[in-house]
């Protein structure tokens, strides 16, 4: 039975349904910007995800060597040129049946019945059996390696059907980012959100006292519970100071 206010929606004539594809294209207007270096959010394309726009710039999107949710198959000329990268052939059969057993595959025998169907005995071809010792080595071994390949194709080599170059100076200024810190600054170049560390007021309230009674001996202020009521250490003591400087 439907409720009484729907009934009426379907009588009003002010009444539209929810379109949900305007609810996402909103959704998609307040996607939060990139927090990284201006480098990438200058190289960044918002109309690509995340997968496509690190294999854009050549970068790789995950150290995971399977990839997770699959990976985009490359169309038209660039499928045709992926398929000739694989470096493996197809396996030849290495053994050759005989004549008289057309259809008795390497390591298996012939039943071998009378008019009534009963079994008198088996046979098997000796002279195969003989040369498929070393044959039967080599046909593992080679369908060993090609599922080695068969295993690496499924690495993630290739997520998207683009394939970006890779833009050396934008590799180049996000490596110098991310480098070891120097100086002041939180990076070993100053970006947006990271500069000179300061104290707050309520630290310097905190570490006032102690200076004044200790001057920079933070192992007795980590010791003095009057003036240490939050029982810091001496090393959060001496990074806190570090902060003043």
């Amino acid at each position: 039975m439907a409720n009484p206010r729907q009934r009426r929606k379907q009588r009003s004539s002010s009444h539209r349904a929810v379109s949900h594809s305007r609810h996402a294209k909103r959704n998609l207007k307040k996607t939060p910007p990139i927090r990284g270096p201006k480098a990438l959010q200058d190289a960044w394309d918002k109309t690509k995800t995340v997968r496509q726009n690190y294999a854009q710039l050549g970068l790789v999107v995950t150290l995971d060597p399977l990839a997770s949710g699959g990976i985009e198959k490359p169309l038209g000329r660039e499928s045709a040129s992926m398929d000739t990268t694989h470096d493996y052939e197809p396996v030849a059969s290495t053994s050759t049946a005989p004549t008289s057993q057309p259809n008795v595959p390497v390591g298996f025998g012939r039943i071998k019945r009378d008019a009534d169907g009963t079994i008198l005995g088996f046979e098997l071809n000796e002279s195969v059996q003989e040369e498929a010792t070393p044959k039967t080595r080599d046909l593992e071994e080679e369908l060993e390696s090609r599922m080695d390949q068969d295993v690496r194709q499924k690495w993630s080599t290739h997520f998207s059907s683009q394939i970006g170059q890779r833009d050396e100076n934008l590799i180049k200024s996000l490596e110098e980012i991310s480098g070891r810190a120097t100086g002041t600054t939180t990076l070993s170049i100053p970006i947006s959100g990271a500069g000179h560390r300061h104290a707050s007021s309520g630290e310097l309230k905190y570490l006032q006292p102690l200076i004044a009674k200790y001057g920079d001996k933070v192992e007795s202020m980590a010791n003095d519970l009057k003036l240490n009521p939050e029982q810091r250490t001496a090393g959060q003591l001496r990074r806190a100071l570090r902060k003043l400087q």
